[in-house]
């Protein structure tokens, strides 16, 4: 009787750590998976020499439809101006910082005393890369 007691007290915790594992998996995707969509979206900002507003569209769309984030939740910032793959320093280096808000951190953040807005972080790409528009 006293091992089934404490089988009782054990098992929540043994389900949390493997919900916490699945969770983690799943946060793992999501985050290649932007890695992969600002990727192209950088590759094809690089032949146009800039971020325009439908490389930006197209690559908050990526997001949107591959990982279930709403748009609401995606944040881009890059460079607007034109730049030339033959201008010199940093003149030819196009500028973009990609922000994305991650819910759900932690497995039943309830027990651990964490509240909705404190799970939940904001996965950062804030980068550079050469233009290649001549």
């Amino acid at each position: 009787m006293k091992q089934f007691i404490v089988l009782m007290g054990v098992l929540p915790i043994l389900i949390l750590f493997m919900m916490q594992m699945g969770l983690d998996q799943k946060n793992s995707q999501i985050t290649s998976i932007i890695q992969a969509s600002v990727y192209a979206a950088k590759e094809d900002a690089k032949q146009e020499g800039y971020f325009s507003k439908e490389i930006k569209q197209k690559l908050k769309n990526d997001i949107t439809r591959l990982t279930g984030i709403s748009s609401d939740k995606i944040n881009i910032q890059a460079d607007s101006k034109v730049k030339y793959r033959y201008s010199l320093g940093e003149e030819r280096l196009i500028y973009y910082r990609v922000s994305v808000k991650i819910g759900q951190l932690m497995a039943a953040p309830g027990m651990h005393g964490i509240s909705q807005e404190e799970n939940s972080y904001n996965y950062v790409i804030d980068s550079y890369t050469a233009s290649e528009k001549v």
